[in-house]
């Protein structure tokens, strides 16, 4: 059926492998959009907890601010608790948290 239709609109080879990865790459960022926003819906209690998890003595910690849903005054609670400082990079729309023991909490 696939190759009848093929063979009675003229598509180019090159055409049809273009059109099928710009068809999986769309459903791919809706893909990612989707679990993003569901994460950040889930409550506060629990993403607090996963960040509290992952912040977990490495040196740098990313997150996107999609994925996450606490107040910014949260995100500075966990990270104090933790020993990590708040980089809010409002251009690339991510939180970076570094670890600094010694002066833990900061927002930068």
């Amino acid at each position: 059926m696939i190759s009848t239709v093929a063979s009675s609109t003229k598509f180019s080879a090159g055409e049809v492998i273009f059109a099928v990865l710009m068809g999986v790459v769309i459903i791919g960022g809706l893909t990612l959009t989707i679990v993003r926003a569901r994460r950040s819906m889930k409550p506060r209690d629990q993403q607090m907890a996963v960040l509290a998890a992952e912040l977990d003595g490495r040196r740098q910690v990313y997150f996107r601010k999609m994925e996450i849903g606490l107040a910014q005054e949260d995100l500075l609670r966990v990270a104090r608790s933790r020993g990590y400082s708040l980089i809010d990079h409002r251009v690339g729309k991510y939180y970076e948290f570094v670890y600094t023991p010694h002066q833990p909490g900061r927002l930068a």
